[in-house]
């Protein structure tokens, strides 16, 4: 019973009566046999009907039986990647399919799937087709539309099948080994006494505990006072962490789509976070696009999937980078990274206090690269002026960023064999529909 509801909320069908004459010939031919007893009017009779019988008979059948699964293995992937999926279609019904289209009603996708293919009766068939995403962002596979009908073409069954699978396309990376970026410290650290004393390990507070973290910084008092683990929150004198701030401003971006200050941010962004983590830093993000997104530095897996999912779903926002520096007060003394496309210093104010205590490091986009008409003149002006370090990033690294990607596209020769035996597998029955 559960089951049968399942494949009702899973699953919708619609019949559509193509020879709609049909009916109206079977009550013709058995009103001319009752009236005049002609057997000939018996013979069309019996032949309509039981055309239109067994018509019936079919597609009810198969809308009973047929059913497709799509899979993919995968949760994530990077933009340029090539990543296969499993279409498997299965004909649970006495009646073959004779023919079958199946298209991906994905809203996203460059090239949805479209095939045709015939099934029979207690069979199954399997395709591998391969998507390719040059585009980051969470992209949903499904749902999926089937249609068939009977040999006859007297009716269509439409059958719409709800599931649907979901992977995340995270932005293309760039090294950045050359960017150096000093590591934070409490205030005071640059003009520190050689003989003064200070401890190196400082308790910041606590937190609830995640995966990954020590048990050695489980703090058993508070946490059996909460009845849940909590855990110290440990800070150095001379922080490696990093909290990265993403300027989304709407009206602080230049450029359209893959060109553009926005996407030159967001590949800097998840280029530096990919980096800290190699280097084992726990690393922060913060970004005000459509919804404000507060990650405190960390490097647990759960936390890695978090931000590259911010980062990867981005949006232009209306938030200000002012705003956004000044939305919550600092709890953790990591090194600051700024980076913004904005030619407006008004925003410089904010972080100076911050530049006291800490290490502040700003990355500028260029918007003269994306066809601006304003340069960053007086932003470096101003940070020269209070000594906060910066570091122009021209637009050529995005299209370095992408030109990689490309290259990753490229297929070996195994990889195009490979793709070629699931285009050529069972090719009497499956037909791409272009």
């Amino acid at each position: 019973m559960n089951n049968r509801r399942s494949r009702e909320t899973d699953f919708k069908a619609g019949i559509k009566l193509n020879a709609w004459l049909l009916p109206v010939l079977v009550v013709i031919f058995a009103a001319l046999y009752l009236f005049t007893g002609y057997r000939g009017w018996l013979v069309f009779f019996i032949g309509s009907g039981g055309a239109w019988l067994l018509a019936a008979l079919w597609v009810y059948s198969l809308k009973r039986g047929l059913s497709v699964n799509r899979k993919i293995h995968l949760a994530w992937a990077a933009a340029g990647d090539s990543v296969p999926e499993l279409l498997e279609l299965k004909n649970k019904s006495r009646f073959p399919v004779v023919w079958i289209e199946i298209a991906d009603e994905s809203d996203r996708l460059v090239d949805p799937v479209r095939l045709v293919s015939d099934v029979g009766s207690q069979a199954s068939r399997r395709r591998h087709p391969i998507h390719l995403f040059k585009k980051r962002g969470l992209y949903t596979l499904g749902p999926t539309r089937l249609r068939t009908g009977d040999p006859f073409g007297i009716y269509t069954l439409t059958l719409y099948d709800q599931h649907s699978n979901t992977i995340l396309i995270t932005p293309p990376q760039l090294p950045l080994q050359n960017l150096t970026i000093a590591p934070s410290g409490w205030a005071g650290d640059r003009q520190r006494q050689r003989h003064a004393i200070e401890r190196e390990i400082s308790d910041s507070g606590v937190r609830n505990y995640v995966p990954g973290d020590s048990l050695k910084r489980i703090h058993w008092p508070a946490s059996a006072h909460n009845d849940t683990l909590i855990v110290r929150q440990l800070e150095s004198a001379a922080s490696d962490d990093w909290q990265i701030f993403v300027d989304l401003e709407e009206a602080a971006q230049t450029g359209v789509g893959q060109d553009s200050t926005l996407e030159l941010s967001i590949v800097l962004a998840a280029s530096l976070a990919a980096r800290g983590f190699r280097e084992y830093r726990r690393v922060g993000l913060a970004l005000a696009g459509p919804k404000l997104v507060w990650l405190e530095p960390r490097s647990d897996s759960l936390h890695r999937w978090q931000l590259l999912r911010a980062l990867s779903e981005a949006e232009t926002g209306k938030s200000s980078l002012t705003s956004l520096v000044s939305l919550k007060p600092p709890t953790h003394r990591a090194t600051w990274i700024i980076i913004t496309s904005t030619t407006d210093p008004a925003w410089v104010g904010c972080i100076r206090r911050q530049h006291q205590q800490r290490n502040v490091m700003v990355l500028l986009v260029d918007p003269i690269d994306f066809g601006g008409s304003t340069d960053q003149n007086k932003v470096t002006a101003v940070l020269t002026h209070f000594g906060i370090p910066y570091a122009r990033m021209p637009g050529t690294l995005l299209k370095e960023a992408y030109l990689s990607t490309s290259r990753r596209v490229q297929k070996t020769p195994a990889d195009l064999g490979r793709q070629q035996r699931y285009m050529e597998q069972g090719r009497s029955s499956w037909q791409r529909i272009d």
